[in-house]
């Protein structure tokens, strides 16, 4: 916000955003659950400045996945981890977090792509201020455009670059160590015309990114539709 004019209701709009996803989304803990951008912009303040609804809701669950060398309609094409120094104040800044900018780059380098080939995304929102940095970690635009890219609609789920169709963490629930899984698995049911009311235009190419404490460690993947 200091930096690059960010405000209270750009956290908003991606609240907003992901809990629109989470109604169509029967794993989430928000399905069908309505929540308005009133009672987004009127939540209890949690640490200023950041509503309840500025944060990712903790729940229970599980999920799993099949990686297999036989040939698929899906393949992983990219994927890289970086970890980073533990505590937030030994980093140069706060708007930006470096484990995900060199696991973006070298996922990238692997699958031989540039983000702007990317259809579609699965991003650590455990806060909503996080998905708005993660767009411009992850190249989708540059260094404090994050609030541009929301304020545009781009990041719905009929925008051009669709994210956290699942409703992300914030409204389908962080589970803590299944949810990177659970991005993949989001990502996958969309490649293959299977996320219900939800599904976007079936994408060719997806990311699923997570990260683990306050940005120590970040996972880039990089998924390929086949047909």
């Amino acid at each position: 916000m200091l930096k690059y004019g960010a405000t209270t209701d750009d956290f908003a709009l991606v609240a907003y955003k992901n809990h629109q996803n989470a109604f169509l989304n029967p794993k989430a803990r928000f399905y069908k659950k309505k929540i308005s951008m009133e009672e987004i912009k009127n939540s209890p303040i949690v640490a200023s400045p950041l509503r309840l609804f500025d944060c990712s809701i903790s729940c229970n669950g599980a999920s799993s996945m099949i990686l297999s060398k036989e040939p698929s309609d899906i393949e992983i094409i990219g994927s890289a981890e970086i970890s980073d120094c533990l505590s937030p104040f030994e980093r140069e800044e706060m708007t930006s977090l470096e484990s995900t900018k060199k696991a973006a780059e070298l996922a990238y380098k692997e699958a031989k792509i540039t983000p702007s080939q990317i259809n579609i995304a699965e991003v650590h929102d455990a806060f909503t201020p996080l998905e708005l940095i993660s767009y411009e970690d992850l190249g989708f635009c540059s260094q404090g455009e994050g609030k541009e890219l929301i304020r545009s609609g781009a990041t719905k789920i009929n925008g051009s670059l669709p994210v956290n169709t699942s409703g992300g963490l914030k409204a389908k629930g962080h589970p803590i160590s299944p949810t990177g899984i659970a991005q993949v698995y989001e990502i996958v049911k969309q490649m293959r015309s299977q996320a219900g009311a939800r599904q976007i235009k079936k994408p060719r190419i997806g990311l699923a990114h997570n990260i683990g404490g306050v940005g120590s460690v970040a996972a880039v993947h990089i998924l390929k539709n086949l047909n």
